[in-house]
């Protein structure tokens, strides 16, 4: 009786001596030394269980099917002829340019030039919160639209909220703004 008591004590620390070991725990200061895989498996044999075994899947090699090629038909050259190939980036044309070609074009100063667009400027922007219709023949249109109350949802929590109405302005392009555009 008392060799099967020392050879399971000699087992528990020698269990106890292999969780320790540093290829199988991580230091946490202020927790044991004991992998949380060892701890696992201590604790299931304590309680009479047997510990859980992790499962391997394997995982399948991708397969390249062989497929041969076949002529694209004449919509689909024509489909690809039709899209765009890339993006082109946007360049953006700043205030300081904007009035450098406006004092080039009509040959005042820039002085002059950034305060005639400041003044068309403030005042399209005064007739448009006040509700009036700016339409320039060839240019195009600025007007206030209004946006109707509505409900919405907050996408944190997903409850519901009561959206207020609201004005906001808006530019209908005109059709010779348009048609230079799309000139190619």
């Amino acid at each position: 009786m008392k060799t099967i008591a020392i050879i399971l004590l000699i087992a528990l620390v020698a269990n106890a001596a292999h969780a320790f070991t540093p290829t199988t725990c991580k230091y946490r200061p202020g927790r044991a030394l004991i992998s949380s895989r060892k701890r696992t498996a201590i604790m299931a044999t304590e309680k009479g269980a047997a510990p859980k075994k992790k499962r391997v899947v394997k995982k399948k090699k991708a397969v390249k099917k062989k497929t041969a090629k076949k002529e694209p038909k004449e919509e689909e050259v024509v489909a690809a002829a039709a899209e765009p190939k890339k993006k082109e980036p946007v360049e953006t044309f700043r205030k300081p340019e904007f009035v450098a070609s406006i004092a080039q074009k009509t040959g005042m100063s820039k002085a002059d030039s950034e305060a005639a667009l400041a003044a068309v400027l403030e005042t399209i922007s005064e007739n448009v919160a006040d509700g009036k219709r700016i339409s320039m023949l060839g240019f195009g249109t600025f007007k206030l639209t209004h946006r109707a109350a509505r409900k919405g949802r907050n996408p944190k929590t997903g409850e519901e909220i009561q959206i207020s109405a609201s004005k906001t302005p808006s530019f209908s392009a005109g059709k010779a703004f348009k048609e230079k555009c799309n000139a190619d």
